[in-house]
């Protein structure tokens, strides 16, 4: 009975352990340029992930001894899976934190550390180092009394974009408080001085604790800009704070996402509105999608196509522009590979609407590692891009900037809502495919002419078509065996749809 107990432990311990390891994941590894640089992806290559951590249960990884330098400007340290990007986690916070998907670079400081992550949990620590000060900035102008401060190099901490209260301020360094009656600047020195706040959104507080020199850096405040209007949700009915407002990062140029109907007149009219306010200044034009129109600058601006726009309002000339943006698939699993900026990508997404986008005849390609493929906007990797990681459909709600793994080598119709993010490729040749084992392909690359050969199927068509999706030769052999003369064509790549009476394959070829 005993024995039997134990074994029945045994076994509960081993599924236990076996539970524990995280789906998807078998290595982690630190990278970025704290410790070496950041890597790249299969097909966009950059340095390797050396610094691999171990582990004996899949879940809980660890390095010892690893040499980490001062977070630079979009640097600092993440952990990364399989050698990939796919999954990676990270967080702003040093020594310890919990890193989330996509997360924000961990702002490193320079030492030698054991560091020790959970797959699971995204809990990570920095272990062994120098001790590093904590520092808060404590108060009544503190909201919630304590606001910690972040740090790079345990000498110069920061608060960013924080709201504080009227009130007063010190800085609390591991526990003991300094201040001084100054504002904005000044230099702690005295626990018995307290720094006067005004009530104000602060872009920065920073705090050297070596010198003891401070500074509080007011954002700066520039009018808010609305789009108002029936054709953009309806008229103010005041007093109300406007819903459609946009960006700014100089009171000068803003720019933001709006869906506008196009009803009969006059419900489809809108208008720029500043600070909530019909008696400051509005901007119209009537002319639509750009303007202003100079017979009339401050008119009702008509809006002629119904859509999710993308807007950029200019607020010194009236100017404002409304466009759909370009969304493109891009990767190696296309025939056109990872963009090489500049450039204009290739496989241009259509829409009518600005929120789907759709694209048919897409070749994509299925071969590890060259089988990835996400959404690009704008030709522009500093503009959204968009992935998922799933497939055929997606995203995945937690990755969902992830590249998509094509795990099907076909010919798709992609469909992708700019909004929602949600995606689906469909295959446009049959479901059923060849058994690789039953079909072969060869010379693949060839100078001459490829051979298509079918051990237990009737090859009733095959189809080669070029990079751009467009069929350049059929043939139909009604055999088991065909020849298709390549002379004429252009060195390059190709991809032969091939199909039997019951499957469809499709093939990349090569043309040297």
């Amino acid at each position: 009975m005993k024995r039997n107990l134990l074994l029945l432990i045994a076994i509960c311990l081993t599924a236990f352990n076996v539970n524990a390891q995280t789906p998807g994941v078998t290595s982690v590894a630190i990278v970025g340029e704290a410790v070496g640089g950041w890597p790249g992806d299969p097909g966009n290559p950059g340095p390797a992930d050396v610094h691999q951590m171990t582990s004996t249960d899949g879940e809980n990884w660890s390095i010892n001894g690893l040499v980490v330098t001062n977070a630079a400007p979009l640097g600092g340290a993440k952990f990364r899976a399989n050698n990939a990007w796919v999954i990676n986690w990270g967080a702003a916070t040093f020594p310890s934190g919990t890193g989330t998907q996509e997360g924000a670079n961990i702002l490193t400081i320079g030492g030698t550390y054991d560091v020790t992550f959970n797959s699971t949990t995204g809990v990570y620590n920095f272990g062994g180092g120098a001790p590093i000060p904590v520092v808060k900035l404590v108060g009544t102008a503190a909201t919630g009394g304590s606001l910690n401060m972040a740090t790079s190099d345990a000498t110069n901490y920061t608060l960013t974009n924080v709201t504080l209260l009227a009130g007063t301020a010190q800085f609390n360094i591991d526990g003991n408080n300094f201040g001084s009656d100054t504002f904005p600047t000044g230099m702690i020195s005295d626990p018995n001085l307290f720094i006067p706040v005004p009530a104000g959104t602060y872009s920065s507080v920073t705090v050297n604790i070596s010198t003891g020199d401070y500074n509080f850096v007011a954002a700066p405040v520039f009018p808010s800009i609305a789009i108002v209007g029936p054709g953009a949700g309806g008229w103010p009915n005041d007093p109300q704070i406007d819903a459609n407002v946009l960006a700014t990062a100089d009171g000068e140029t803003y720019k933001g996402t709006v869906t506008l109907t196009a009803g009969p007149s006059p419900d489809n009219e809108i208008k720029f509105r500043t600070n909530n306010d019909w008696n400051q200044p509005n901007y119209g034009g009537f002319s639509f999608p750009t303007g202003p129109d100079p017979t009339n600058p401050g008119g009702n601006i008509v809006v002629t196509v119904a859509g999710t726009y993308d807007v950029v309002f200019t607020r010194s000339t009236g100017a404002y522009v409304f466009s759909f943006p370009g969304i493109a698939i891009v990767g190696a699993g296309t025939a056109f590979g990872w963009p090489n900026d500049p450039q204009i990508d290739a496989l241009q997404l259509l829409t009518t609407d600005g929120a789907n986008y759709t694209l048919s005849d897409v070749v994509l390609t299925a071969t590890d590692p060259n089988n990835v493929v996400k959404f690009r906007t704008n030709n522009d990797w500093n503009q959204p891009n968009f992935g998922g990681v799933t497939f055929p459909s997606g995203p995945d709600p937690l990755n969902l900037n992830g590249n998509i793994v094509v795990t099907v080598a076909s010919t798709y119709t992609i469909n992708f809502n700019r909004i929602t993010r949600a995606y689906t490729f469909t295959d446009q040749l049959a479901t059923a495919a060849f058994n690789s084992a039953d079909f072969r392909v060869y010379p693949n690359p060839t100078q001459n002419s490829w051979n298509f050969t079918s051990l237990n199927s009737t090859i009733e068509s095959i189809q080669i078509v070029n990079v751009l999706g467009k069929t350049i030769m059929t043939i139909a052999p009604n055999s088991t065996a065909a020849n298709v003369d390549a002379s004429a064509l252009n060195a390059g790549i190709y991809f032969a749809r091939i199909a039997t009476a019951a499957a469809t394959q499709t093939v990349k070829l090569i043309k040297n």
